[in-house]
C-alpha cells in the first residue's frame, strides 16, 4: 500500500486529511447537544435566510418527507411496505394514476448512492420532476428505496443500532431489494411488465439485478439509466483515489462498519444553507471535479438539503473494490487465509453482458467523471443498448439541472414511446400470424410455419411515432412489418394441438445426436419415421400430418436429423446476423427520433 510520506502529497491533500479528522471530532461534540437547543439554533439559521417561509423554495427545503414535498404540486403519495426475502422492510412511494387518465403502464424509479426517493421531486418547476411528468401522462409511478435509507430502516429481527443490520452492499440490493420491489409492484398493479428508470447507483443495482435474476427480463419492458454507474475510472483527487483503492480496513477505520457519514444530518441542521451548499460543492469538486454550473443556486438550496440519506459503509467499500479492480464485480469479503495477491479464486462478476435482454437507454453527461461509456457498453449486450450524451453536463445536472425537461425527460418519454410502438406493432403481427395458422389448420391445409411468418431480410422498418410527448394512439396494422416476429415467437409452441395428436414432446427428439435440442418442423419427417407403426398419428391419405408436417419415410433417419441440425445452426446464424442488422437500423432510427426536437 502507498503511504503518504512527507513530500509525496501536496499541502491540499494534508488539509483534506486534517479536515476529515476535525469533522469527526466536531460532529461528536455537536451530537452531545440536547435536541431542544439544536432545534433552537436551526430556527435561528432558517430565520436568517432571506426567503419567505411560505415560498415554494422554503417549503421544499424544510419538507421532512416526500409527502410534504409533493403536496405543493397537488400530488398525493401512497406508502407501500415490502418485505424482502431476507426480512428487511422497504418503503415504496407511489403516485397513483387518475382513473380517467391511466394509460395502463407502470414506471419504477430508483435513486442513487446516499439518496432516497426524495431526489426525484426536488425541482421547483413541475415539468422538471420526472415522476410528476409521468403521472400527468397517465403512468402509474413508483419510487423505490434501498434498505438503510431514511424510509427503510426496519428489519424483522435486527435493530438499526446493530452492526448486522448494516452488513449489506450492492449484492443485497441486487439480490433482494430490486427484484422484491418489482415483484411487489407487478402484484399490486396487475400488469405483466413495467418500465424501470435508475439514477447513478440505482442503475447499477438494476444492471446487477437483471443479470443475476434472469426472470426479471420478462418483467421489464424498457430500462432507462440516467447518469449510469458501473465501472468508474477513479476519483479526481489522487489521495482520495489512492485511499479508495486501498484496503477496506482503512475505510472501516475512518468510518466504522455501520452508517456512512451519520454526521451529515448534524451539519445540515447546524450550518447556514449557503455554507452547507459550499461544503457540498467543495466536496464534489475534490472527489469528482464537478462544478455543478447547470444547477442554479436557488435549486441547490432545495436539492442539496435532500442529497444525503443513510446507507452502509460496506456499500461504499463495495464501490471502492470495483474502482480498484475495474470490474463490475460482487463484494469481496475479507479473507484471512489468502490476500488479494495469492488468492487462488476469482471474485464473481455480474454477468451483465450475456444475461440482460431488455432495451436499454443510457443518458450520461459529457463531463461526468463517474461514467466511462466505452467500458460500460463493453459490459452490456451488443444489441438493444442505446446511449445519449448530454454535452457540458455532469452527474447531478441530469436530475437537478435547469434544462432537465428538454435534455433528459423528453428523451426518456420518446424512448418509452418508440419501443412501445415497436412492441405494439409486433404484437399485431403475432396475432395476425397466429390467426392465419389457425385458419389454415382448421381447413386441414399442410403449411409450414415459416411460410406463414416470413422474416424480412432487410430488417424492420418503423413508422415514425408522434412528435408530441403524449402516449401514441393504437397503431394501424397496415404499418406493422413482420420483420422481427420470427425471432420473437417460439415456433414450437405455436403449433395447434386440437387437430393433431402430435405434441411438443414428439417434435423434440431425445435420441438426436445433440440431446434434447428442438428440431425444426421440416425435419419432423425423420422423427415421424423413427416412431413405431403403432404410434397414434392423425394423418391423411396422402401421408401428411394435419399439423402441416410432411412425412417422408424414404429418407434415412440419421442423415435427415444431421442435415436438419446443420440447417438449424445455419438458420440461427442467419438470425443473429439479421438481429445485428436490425439493431443497427433501430439505433439509427431511434437516434434520429430522439434528436428531433
Amino acid at each position: 500500500m502507498w503511504a503518504p510520506f512527507i513530500g509525496r502529497i501536496s499541502i491540499t491533500d494534508y488539509l483534506i486529511v486534517l479536515v476529515i479528522y476535525l469533522e469527526s471530532i466536531i460532529s461528536f461534540f455537536l451530537r452531545l447537544i440536547p435536541n431542544p437547543i439544536m432545534n433552537f439554533f436551526s430556527s435561528l439559521i432558517n430565520f436568517t435566510i432571506n426567503i419567505d417561509d411560505s415560498s415554494l423554495e422554503q417549503r421544499l427545503r424544510l419538507a421532512p418527507t416526500i409527502h410534504e414535498m409533493c403536496a405543493p404540486f397537488n400530488i398525493t403519495i401512497e406508502d407501500h411496505m415490502v418485505r424482502t426475502e431476507d426480512d428487511y422492510i422497504l418503503t415504496l412511494h407511489r403516485i397513483p394514476p387518475s382513473a380517467k387518465r391511466y394509460n395502463g403502464k407502470v414506471v419504477y424509479l430508483h435513486h442513487g448512492l446516499l439518496m432516497c426517493s426524495d431526489i426525484w421531486c426536488c425541482q421547483l418547476e413541475r415539468n422538471k420532476n420526472l415522476p410528476f411528468v409521468l403521472h400527468d401522462l397517465g403512468f402509474d409511478v413508483w419510487m423505490g428505496n434501498n434498505r438503510g435509507n431514511k424510509y427503510s430502516t426496519a428489519h424483522l429481527h435486527k435493530l438499526p443500532k446493530s452492526r448486522k443490520f448494516w452488513d449489506f452492499s450492492i449484492d443485497e440490493f441486487a439480490f433482494f431489494d430490486i427484484p422484491n420491489s418489482i415483484d411487489f409492484i407487478l402484484k399490486i398493479t396487475h400488469v405483466e411488465k413495467l418500465i424501470c428508470v435508475g439514477f447513478s447507483q440505482g442503475s447499477a443495482q438494476m444492471f446487477a439485478s437483471f443479470a443475476i435474476n434472469e426472470y426479471l427480463n420478462s418483467k421489464v419492458a424498457q430500462f432507462i439509466a440516467i447518469a449510469p454507474a458501473m465501472t468508474p475510472r477513479g476519483l479526481h483527487n489522487r489521495i482520495v483515489d489512492t485511499f479508495a483503492k486501498s484496503s477496506p480496513t482503512l475505510m472501516y477505520l475512518f468510518f466504522g462498519r455501520n452508517i456512512l457519514l451519520p454526521s451529515a444530518i448534524v451539519w445540515l441542521r447546524t450550518l447556514h444553507p449557503a455554507i452547507f451548499n459550499f461544503c457540498i460543492d467543495f466536496g464534489n469538486r475534490i472527489l469528482f471535479n464537478w462544478r455543478s454550473l447547470n444547477i442554479s443556486p436557488q435549486q441547490k438550496l432545495i436539492s442539496y438539503s435532500k442529497l444525503y440519506s443513510t446507507t452502509s459503509v460496506k456499500s461504499v467499500v463495495h464501490w471502492f473494490q470495483i474502482l480498484r479492480s475495474q470490474k463490475f464485480q460482487m463484494f469481496e469479503e475479507q479473507d484471512n487465509m489468502f490476500n488479494s495477491l495469492t488468492r487462488p479464486y476469482q471474485i464473481a462478476r455480474f454477468p451483465t453482458r450475456t444475461n440482460i435482454k431488455i432495451p436499454i437507454l443510457l443518458i450520461y453527461g459529457g463531463n461526468d467523471s463517474l461514467v466511462d461509456i466505452k467500458v460500460m457498453k463493453k459490459n452490456l449486450p451488443e444489441t438493444g443498448v442505446f446511449d445519449i450524451k448530454v454535452e457540458n453536463h455532469e452527474h447531478l445536472d441530469l436530475i437537478w439541472g435547469e434544462k432537465t425537461d428538454t435534455l433528459v425527460i423528453a428523451k426518456v418519454l420518446k424512448f418509452i414511446e418508440f419501443f412501445e410502438g415497436v412492441s405494439r406493432r409486433n404484437s399485431i403481427v403475432i396475432q395476425n400470424s397466429l390467426k392465419t395458422i389457425e385458419n389454415h389448420t382448421n381447413n386441414n391445409n399442410s403449411i409450414l410455419l415459416e411460410q406463414v411468418i416470413t422474416p424480412n431480410k432487410m430488417g424492420p422498418t418503423f413508422r415514425s411515432p408522434s412528435q408530441s410527448l403524449s402516449i401514441p394512439p393504437a397503431i394501424d396494422s397496415q404499418h406493422s412489418p413482420a420483420a422481427t416476429t420470427s425471432t420473437m415467437i417460439n415456433r414450437y409452441n405455436t403449433y395447434p394441438k386440437s387437430n393433431s395428436r402430435i405434441s411438443q414432446e414428439n417434435i423434440i427428439s431425445s435420441s438426436s445426436p445433440r440431446g434434447s435440442r428442438p428440431i425444426s418442423p421440416s425435419s419432423s419427417s425423420a422423427v415421424s419415421s423413427s416412431l413405431s407403426s403403432e404410434s397414434e398419428l392423425n394423418t391423411t391419405n396422402d401421408g401428411q400430418l394435419r399439423s402441416g408436417i410432411v412425412v417422408n419415410s424414404n429418407n434415412n433417419t440419421l442423415t435427415s436429423l444431421e442435415n436438419d441440425m446443420k440447417d438449424d445452426y445455419d438458420t440461427e446464424f442467419e438470425e443473429k446476423v439479421r438481429e445485428r442488422n436490425e439493431n443497427k437500423l433501430q439505433k439509427r432510427q431511434l437516434s434520429r427520433y430522439l434528436t428531433n426536437e
